[in-house]
């Protein structure tokens, strides 16, 4: 139940917070607008983004077509698993699952009510100018992060071997 509500609790922040800053930047700039920040490292500048991550796939409307298809299929997945009661989930799967899933959400709603996704995060690291990035990037980058730590700690963690377990390896082994 707490899992649940963290979750739900999750999604929404992350989609009011990633809505309502598109919409005060896109309301207050116009697109190719830019703010210095910090000189030489972070500007805030309105981008209009036709494509997916980076750009990729701007102005090819199939494409954009099966990026949007799969944003649906993937939402879904993971709201399946984060709305289906399993003991197995633990507190930090939940958040990334929710994470990604606003993150996803944040921008799919963006590119079907707009027809392209507003990004307003521009910073120069060490010389390289980063693709421009909103807050729904923000969520699913560290989403994805967060869920590879899952994966990790389920993978590596040593569990106690039970006796079901102990007679299941002896089965397998072909002496």
């Amino acid at each position: 139940m707490i899992q649940s509500l963290v979750a739900v609790l999750v999604i929404a922040v992350v989609l009011i917070v990633d809505l309502v800053t598109k919409a005060a930047v896109a309301g207050s700039m116009d697109r190719g607008d830019s703010i210095t920040v910090i000189d030489g490292f972070f500007n805030i500048t309105y981008v209009q983004n036709t494509g997916a991550a980076w750009s990729m796939g701007s102005g090819c409307e199939g494409f954009m077509n099966v990026v949007i298809v799969l944003t649906f299929v993937i939402v879904a997945a993971v709201l399946f698993v984060l709305a289906y009661p399993d003991s197995r989930k633990n507190m930090l799967l939940v958040v990334s699952l929710a994470m990604v899933s606003s993150g996803a959400v944040g921008n799919l709603v963006d590119r079907l009510m707009l027809g392209y996704v507003r990004d307003f995060f521009d910073f120069d690291i060490f010389g390289y100018d980063f693709p421009v990035f909103n807050v729904a990037d923000i969520s699913l980058v560290v989403g994805v992060l967060l869920l590879i730590v899952c994966i990790c700690i389920y993978f590596f963690t040593p569990r106690p071997v039970t006796e079901e377990r102990e007679k299941s390896d002896g089965e397998d082994d072909p002496e």
